[in-house]
């Protein structure tokens, strides 16, 4: 169980939110930190027991999403019908029509009692998770998202990767309360270093302190890096609901700095959000458009 430390917001150097736990020969992660380290599952078929570590605290719940475009401000609720597939399961997960990619409900941090969560979908740029936490809650409870697990869950070298590009367009509830953001997660040495990148903050500070600041995807990104340097963090200067960014060119100048050796094995990369509340009310949260291009491609 990680605890908070003084100094840092969630745990002592952002601690992982993710632990393993095994069904069938396939990974399930159930992550553990406050909204800053998100949290991921890897790609299996349907839900599976997993050992939540517990963050600070919150909570999330979700309700169904929505098959009409979600609106700029409060994206709506439908009903299951209106999708391909929907979960409310805890660890719900359904790999999309390509094959490439799973869509996880990811309720990890089942120690302390995220609220129902519904992940509805029809690919990878088209779902969407309606999601009811509790009202104050500073601690994520969820991380519903798109993943794409590399070399059926073994991963590759950094140095077999000559690039890594990828697309977004989400939409987030504007709700009183709202404590969430958008990110990418990307997992290295299997849930031994984390790299996210947070495009869409409302109300959430990251793990470690600010290390440096980049120009990159023509945005401005402050680095944040936790003591060991297992946790580091891209944090957009100014939010963005859609837009593409080089998360190759960010790795590589996490290993130009040392921070990252290119022999780490590139695991998984995740797309959602970090939820910790919705103000008591269910509220929406919905991606339009996602696509991760890489070399190699999976």
């Amino acid at each position: 169980m990680f605890e908070r430390i003084a100094g840092l917001r969630e745990g002592g150097e952002r601690m992982r939110k993710h632990t393993y736990a095994y069904a069938a020969g396939v990974v399930l992660l159930a992550a553990l930190a406050g909204c800053g380290a998100a949290q991921a599952g890897p790609g299996s078929q349907g839900p599976a027991p997993g050992a939540a570590t517990s963050p600070a605290s919150s909570a999330v719940t979700a309700a169904a999403p929505s098959t009409t475009a979600p609106s700029a401000t409060t994206p709506s609720a439908a009903t299951p019908a209106s999708w391909a597939w929907c979960s409310s399961a805890t660890l719900g997960q359904q790999t999309t029509p390509d094959g490439r990619f799973d869509l996880y409900n990811n309720k990890w941090n089942t120690a302390y009692n995220p609220g129902p969560q519904t992940i509805c979908g029809n690919s990878e740029s088209d779902w969407q998770v309606t999601s009811n936490q509790r009202a104050g809650n500073t601690g994520v409870l969820t991380y519903p998202s798109v993943q794409l697990n590399y070399n059926g869950g073994n991963g590759y070298a950094l140095s077999r990767f000559s690039s890594m590009t990828s697309s977004w367009a989400e939409q987030m509830p504007s709700v009183p309360g709202l404590d969430a953001e958008a990110a990418y997660d990307i997992w290295l040495n299997g849930l031994h270093k984390e790299v996210m990148v947070w495009v869409d903050n409302h109300g959430q500070t990251p793990a470690g302190s600010k290390e440096a600041t980049y120009s990159i995807s023509g945005a401005t990104w402050d680095l944040y890096v936790t003591g060991d340097s297992s946790y580091l963090a891209f944090v957009r200067e100014g939010n963005a609901t859609s837009g593409s960014v080089d998360l190759f060119a960010m790795l590589k100048e996490l290993e130009d700095h040392g921070l990252l050796p290119s022999s780490a094995t590139l695991w998984q990369v995740n797309f959602g959000w970090e939820i910790c509340s919705t103000g008591g009310k269910p509220a929406s949260f919905s991606v339009t458009n996602y696509s991760l291009t890489s070399t190699p491609s999976s």
